[in-house]
């Protein structure tokens, strides 16, 4: 019986082992990631300079029937769009920090608003475009230009021209910004242009041309900026001798000169019984004339006493601005602080002695003219 037992139990064990040995499935294969390439194309229609790329895009598969997923993207072409056209287009640029808009400006100009009006000239298709990547490892889209434009440059209530600038290239970015070549007669810098900058139109350029007070400022290397007594009412004064804000050379007391006081006249004002004509460069007198006219004929000052003396520019170097002020007064003046072909001159000083009457009483001067013209060294 016990033999009998064990047989069974022997043949039970058999039967469920090969039960279970004929249900094991076949081990599965393993799933080798799957690769596929497909051509993105993506474009910046926006902005001053417009770009179109076409990149290749590695996509991976690393489970059956799985998501594909972005494994690598290699740029097969990026250029300037040939829609980029720049040809007689005016753009503007405004910036709460005049020294980020250009590489050459200095820190005096950091946290000023200031704004860049640029007039293209005929600049063409740019097609000489590379791929490239800045120093921090950004990539960027280089391009070389050899066309010319002008630049209006404004900052707080000053305004610059250049004229003719070369524009010779620069690089754009991915999200649109650009830095733009810039070469004004200075040397090369770069100019940086917003992703979102304005467009505009001719009028929108012509309208903010500098003034002639402006090119005269430009120009010089000590225009009389602050004027002390800027809150009187002005009066129009002109001269046959100044053109195009530059002094004749024949008023100058150089080897190209004559030493010839200049022509002027100027507007009645009422009330004035007498009007003082200086001519100041900075600190340096070179005219006090005291007259109850309202103008001077050329030449008719020389180097006479206090009140009817003339010398002309001689600047040592540079361009200096040659100041011609015409106080009108209602009275006689109490003092008049003017020292002659002299450099101890103030502006605030004459003013102050000219507004004094002879009774000490103040507002003295009615109103004031001034003319200004430019005299640049010569050999």
């Amino acid at each position: 019986m016990k033999r009998i037992l064990i047989t069974a139990a022997t043949a039970f064990l058999g039967i469920t082992m090969l039960a279970g040995c004929g249900s094991q499935p076949a081990p599965a294969e393993p799933f080798e990631p799957q690769r596929k390439e497909e051509v993105e194309g993506s474009f910046f229609t926006e902005g001053m300079i417009q770009w179109e790329k076409n990149s290749t895009v590695t996509l991976v598969q690393k489970e059956k029937d799985g998501e594909w997923i972005k494994e690598d993207t290699k740029v097969a072409e990026w250029k300037i769009s040939p829609d980029c056209i720049l040809d007689d287009t005016v753009w503007i640029i405004e910036s709460d920090d005049a020294s980020s808009l250009y590489s050459k400006l200095g820190s005096s100009f950091k946290n000023k608003k200031a704004t860049v009006r640029m007039l293209f000239g005929k600049v063409g298709e740019i097609k000489d475009s590379t791929v490239g990547q800045k120093e921090d490892g950004t990539p960027r889209l280089e391009f070389n230009s050899n066309a010319t434009c002008d630049l209006i440059f404004e900052c707080e209530g000053n305004k610059l021209l250049f004229e003719g600038a070369k524009f010779n290239g620069g690089y754009v970015y991915e999200d649109g910004t650009a830095e733009l070549k810039i070469d004004y007669g200075q040397g090369e810098g770069l100019l940086s242009v917003p992703s979102n900058i304005r467009k505009g139109d001719m009028d929108n350029f012509k309208n903010f041309l500098p003034s002639e007070t402006d090119k005269i400022k430009q120009a010089s290397d000590n225009y009389i900026s602050l004027v002390p007594f800027d809150n009187l009412p002005t009066f129009k004064a002109t001269s046959s001798n100044v053109k195009d804000g530059v002094w004749d050379d024949k008023i100058t007391n150089t080897k190209h000169g004559e030493n010839i006081s200049p022509e002027l006249s100027w507007e009645a004002v009422e009330g004035a019984s007498q009007y003082v004509v200086i001519m100041i460069d900075a600190q340096w007198l070179h005219m006090d004339v005291f007259t109850t006219e309202t103008s001077i004929a050329e030449g008719a000052i020389g180097r006479g006493e206090k009140g009817a003396q003339y010398v002309g520019p001689y600047p040592p170097s540079g361009t200096h601005t040659y100041s011609v002020f015409i106080f009108a007064l209602k009275d006689d003046f109490e003092k008049a602080n003017l020292y002659f072909d002299s450099g101890l001159n103030s502006l605030e000083k004459i003013f102050k002695g000219l507004d004094s009457d002879k009774n000490g009483n103040t507002g003295n001067v009615i109103a004031y003219a001034r003319l200004d013209g430019n005299y640049t060294h010569k050999d």
